[in-house]
C-alpha cells in the first residue's frame, strides 16, 4: 500500500508482489492486485510482461561460470553495436541515457545496468547460453531465442521472476516455489506432505561473485535510491 500510495494516478495503476523464503522456497506472501480479496485476474501469476533489466543477472552469472575468461574485473565495452539477423530487422540496443561509456568493469556494467555492455557480453556468450542459464534458474516459458532476450524481451510473470531470484538468493539451488506444506484431515493427521525439494543448478563460486555485483547495484549503481527507505548499514 505504501508503494502504491506514492504512485501517480491512484486507483488506475496496478501492481503485484511475490515474497518467498530464500532457504525453503515457500511463498509467504502474494498479492495479485490492489484488491487483495478480488477473485479475478491474478497479476502475480498471470500478468506476463517483458522483464527488461531483471534478466541481466543471468547474463553475468553465465559469464562468471567461466572464470578462465571472465571475472568481476573483466573489461567490457559499452559502445554502440548493431546485430543483424537473417530475415529480420537489425537490432541496435541503446543505453537508458542514450550514451555509451567506453570501457567498464564487468561488475560495474551490471551495477549501472548498461545495455550496450550487457548485450555485447550476451552475444559473446551466445543467446543459447543465456536461454540455458534462465532454464537452470527456473525460467523456461516465454523465453525467445533472439538477441533482444539479452535486454529482457519475452513474456514473464512476477512469479517467474520470483523463481529466478529465489535460485540466485539460495546460492544456486533451484527449488520449486510452494505455498502448501502439507494437507491434513479433520483430526489434523497428515494426508499429503510437500517436503523441501532442491537441486543445485549453478556453482556456488559463480553465484557468490554475482551476489557481490548485485550488492553493487544498490551501493553504487541504479538502485541507490533504496537507501531513502532502508538504514544505511542494511545490506541488500
Amino acid at each position: 500500500a505504501t508503494v502504491m500510495d506514492q504512485l501517480d494516478s491512484p486507483g488506475k495503476l496496478q501492481s503485484a508482489s511475490v515474497v518467498t523464503r530464500f532457504d525453503t522456497g515457500e511463498v509467504v506472501a502474494l498479492a495479485g492486485g490492489r484488491k487483495a480479496r478480488y477473485a479475478g485476474f491474478n497479476r502475480a501469476l498471470d500478468a506476463r510482461r517483458p522483464a527488461g533489466s531483471l534478466l541481466k543477472p543471468a547474463i553475468y552469472l553465465a559469464a562468471l561460470e567461466r572464470p578462465g575468461q571472465y571475472s568481476l574485473a573483466t573489461v567490457l565495452s559499452d559502445t554502440p553495436l548493431t546485430i543483424k539477423a537473417a530475415g529480420a530487422k537489425s537490432w541496435q540496443p541503446q543505453n537508458y541515457d542514450h550514451k555509451s561509456h567506453g570501457d567498464v568493469l564487468l561488475y560495474q556494467a551490471l551495477a549501472q545496468s548498461y545495455n550496450l555492455a550487457s548485450a555485447r557480453l550476451g552475444m559473446q556468450l551466445g543467446v543459447d547460453t543465456i536461454v540455458d542459464m534462465l532454464a537452470r534458474l527456473g525460467v523456461s516459458e516465454g523465453v525467445p531465442r533472439m538477441p533482444a532476450l539479452l535486454l529482457g524481451a519475452g513474456e514473464y510473470s512476477p512469479v517467474d521472476m520470483a523463481t529466478m531470484y529465489q535460485t540466485i538468493a539460495a546460492g544456486g539451488f533451484r527449488m520449486p516455489l510452494r505455498s502448501i506444506r502439507d494437507i491434513v484431515d479433520a483430526n489434523g493427521e497428515s494426508l499429503k506432505r510437500y517436503p523441501l525439494e532442491y537441486e543445485r543448478t549453478v556453482g556456488l563460486q559463480a553465484v557468490h561473485l554475482l551476489h557481490f555485483a548485485m550488492r553493487a547495484v544498490v551501493r553504487e549503481g541504479t538502485g541507490q535510491g533504496v537507501y531513502r527507505y532502508l538504514p544505511e548499514g542494511f545490506a541488500v
